[in-house]
């Protein structure tokens, strides 16, 4: 069983590769083939115009990459460093869903899963994580805005690794569930605060060309953590042959603060968020930060233009109390649309139902007709290196090249696709416990889901979020979006193994009605980024939003090429008038 799931999985993952390079070409074939009728006036800008300029957007050009890399190699370096953040989460993701499954962990806390109460248990041990999380997130607004987003890194990463240290050494001498419950909410607290302040630091840091690409890495390093942790059980599955030995699932908890340790080392040598340094009127080291993280010296024009940009756009709003950015945050409806915006993705996100996947695919898999735990944890392996595989290609080809929109609206049809035909099927073809056709088919469209969200709805939330957000209530809002993901993120956990027991098929086709509904979102509402400077984003939601959200959807009349070299300091030069901008803005923010 575990060779037939291992040639099923090989062959998804080629599949998927080739699905990547040939999407595109399917997608204008379709749309070509729509608007041949006369009733479209659309179909010079379809047939002409579109696919040449959609062509150039979304091909993967790795000399150009690599370029990139090399010029940017220390915001690279930064976004790795703090992208460990993100793997933080997706190791306990992965984990957790596996040791559920080990007799040892049954028997360390004398559970039995053929109980009633097992599966409401089970929701128990994973959610209170994310309750831990959701504190976090929450107490991120004060602990960064504090002292600062490095030191706030630091200070979260400690606290994961106590509370994994405590997970790591429960049930010794006793069968109570109460210290691991402990040890979860503190490791919680620690990622939850991490989750919210990693795309903050890596957005107020990053150039413009590469912010989505390095903000996404987080997205890419929390799939790595959970496709390590898998092939950690499955390891240990075969290595440790006890079946009662809670070494099986003690070392995967311990293990999972190679991370932690890993970003506690690396921030030590990071800057400090330029941002966050100009709200807090310290602008040289400002200056010094920005000048490092580019890569060129204080005095380079690109350099002082953009810490211009900076300082013009935190002038009037240095040093604001909490009270105050709530204030600012609902000032006016575009203030309240921006701030908002963050924790609507961030809703969507856990919507797609990508966790219950996450945490319960060795389940999933056993249900849809692979049967066997050795054979579930495999194939649940494999699933995580399709997600990494996509997630990179994904952040290399899509998120800067396609965008942010083109890439929800593609990952929210194939999503809904996927996530339809597993519901339908198991409702049509009840799992016989045999691989028949229907249930490898089913299997492919779980690894066909992972493939859409790993470079849509899983990255982009945070991109957008990020980037959307004002820079001086950036804080405020990333907490409040985080807390959002954290408390549906719990939610989906707590339902989930309900779910799946109550109503099984149901399960997947609301997660497949819910990504219809975000790709309808998707067109309507969310401008596209792609380009634009954090202090000029504040353009895409003047006037119209939605007139300006369609806009954004043709590549002919978006409006982030338009306003991609916009200068904040230059508009507020063009209203105020008088003295040269820069030592005018530098001037009134280091006096206030």
């Amino acid at each position: 069983m575990i060779f037939r799931g291992c040639d099923i999985s090989i062959c998804v993952v080629l599949s998927c590769l080739k699905l990547i390079t040939g999407l595109q070409h399917d997608i204008l074939s379709v749309l070509r083939r729509h608007w041949t009728s006369e009733l479209c006036d659309s179909k010079l800008i379809i047939e002409k115009e579109f696919p040449n300029k959609v062509a150039n957007m979304a091909k993967l050009d790795l000399p150009t990459v690599w370029r990139d890399i090399k010029t940017y190699r220390r915001a690279y370096l930064l976004t790795v460093v703090a992208s460990f953040g993100g793997m933080l989460f997706g190791w306990d993701t992965g984990l957790i869903g596996g040791v559920l499954t080990m007799d040892a962990f049954h028997e360390s806390f004398g559970l039995d899963p053929r109980s009633g109460d097992f599966a409401n248990l089970q929701g128990n041990i994973v959610s209170v994580l994310q309750a831990g999380c959701f504190f976090g997130a929450l107490a991120s607004f004060y602990v960064s805005d504090t002292f600062g987003r490095k030191w706030a890194l630091i200070i979260a990463d400690i606290i994961f690794i106590i509370g994994s240290t405590i997970q790591t050494l429960c049930a010794l001498g006793t069968k109570s569930l109460a210290q691991l419950y402990v040890g979860r909410v503190i490791g919680g607290f620690g990622v939850g605060l991490i989750s919210a302040v990693v795309p903050t630091y890596i957005s107020e840091n990053a150039p413009k060309q590469i912010r989505g690409r390095c903000v996404g890495c987080m997205q890419l390093f929390n799939v790595t953590g959970i496709c390590l942790s898998f092939f950690v059980n499955y390891g240990i599955s075969l290595d440790i042959t006890d079946r009662y030995n809670s070494a099986k699932w003690r070392v995967p908890f311990a293990l999972q603060m190679l991370p932690g340790v890993i970003l506690l080392v690396g921030m030590l040598f990071m800057n400090e968020s330029p941002r966050w340094l100009v709200e807090k009127n310290k602008i040289t080291e400002a200056a010094k930060a920005m000048a490092h993280v580019r890569g060129k010296p204080i005095e380079d024009p690109e350099v002082v233009q953009e810490l211009d940009d900076i300082i013009a756009d935190f002038n009037g709003h240095e040093k604001m109390p909490m009270i105050a950015q709530l204030k600012s945050a609902c000032s006016n409806k575009t203030m309240f649309y921006r701030s908002s915006f963050a924790v609507i993705l961030m809703f969507f996100q856990q919507w797609t139902g990508t966790n219950s996947i996450n945490y319960f695919a060795p389940q999933i898999f056993k249900q849809i007709g692979l049967t066997g735990p050795s054979a579930g944890l495999f194939a649940t392996g494999v699933y995580g290196i399709v997600k990494i595989v996509v997630t990179a290609v994904g952040l290399m080809a899509f998120t800067e090249q396609l965008g942010r929109k083109w890439s929800l609206l593609i990952g929210s049809a194939g999503q809904a696709f996927a996530m339809f035909y597993i519901g339908i099927n198991q409702a049509v073809h009840p799992p016989t416990g045999e691989l028949d056709g229907n249930a490898i088919f089913a299997i492919i469209c779980v690894y066909l889901f992972v493939v859409f969200y790993s470079f849509g709805w899983g990255p982009i939330p945070f991109v957008l979020s990020s980037e959307c957000a004002p820079n001086h209530v950036r804080s405020l809002v990333m907490a409040a979006a985080l807390m959002t993901q954290w408390l549906f993120n719990f939610v989906i956990a707590k339902i989930t193994p309900l779910m799946l027991a109550d109503i099984t098929y149901g399960t997947f086709l609301l997660f497949g009605s819910c990504c219809i509904v975000m790709g309808i979102y998707a067109i309507f509402f969310v401008p596209e980024t792609k380009g634009v400077p954090l202090e000029s984003i504040h353009l895409l939601f003047e006037g119209n939003i939605i007139a300006g959200c369609v806009k954004d959807t043709f590549p002919s009349t978006s409006r982030a090429k338009k306003i991609g070299n916009t200068h904040y300091a230059d508009e507020v030069e063009d209203i105020d008038g008088g003295a040269p901008k820069k030592n005018r803005s530098v001037e009134h923010v280091e006096t206030a």
